[in-house]
């Protein structure tokens, strides 16, 4: 029988929403990696979060991070629309080292 690719995820409690949900992010808020040097943009037109992602930050799969640092719980199926505000990392590798040191 396969694993679930989300066999390793914990359930926590989210208490915006006061339901159980798995962690599918790090345990760390977007105030504590949000920074001065984050880009931010509006969205001129509606756009998936991984091209998003590709366009800014060279990799589509750092679609995560965006979403992280703007508290995007369910981006996944839909476009984001036009008009929307986003802070975008300007160094990703900065970003992750903070993640990482939690």
């Amino acid at each position: 029988m396969p694993t679930s690719r989300y066999a390793n995820f914990r359930t926590v409690f989210d208490p915006k929403t006061r339901k159980r949900r798995l962690e599918t992010f790090p345990s760390i808020s977007s105030d504590q990696v949000r920074s001065a040097s984050d880009i931010i943009i509006k969205l001129d037109q509606a756009q998936r979060i991984d091209a998003i992602a590709a366009n800014y930050l060279g990799d589509g799969r750092y679609w995560w991070c965006i979403c992280l640092l703007n508290d995007l719980v369910f981006p996944f199926g839909k476009e984001l629309k036009a008009g929307t505000i986003l802070r975008i990392p300007q160094n990703i590798d900065k970003f992750i080292n903070a993640i990482q040191k939690g």
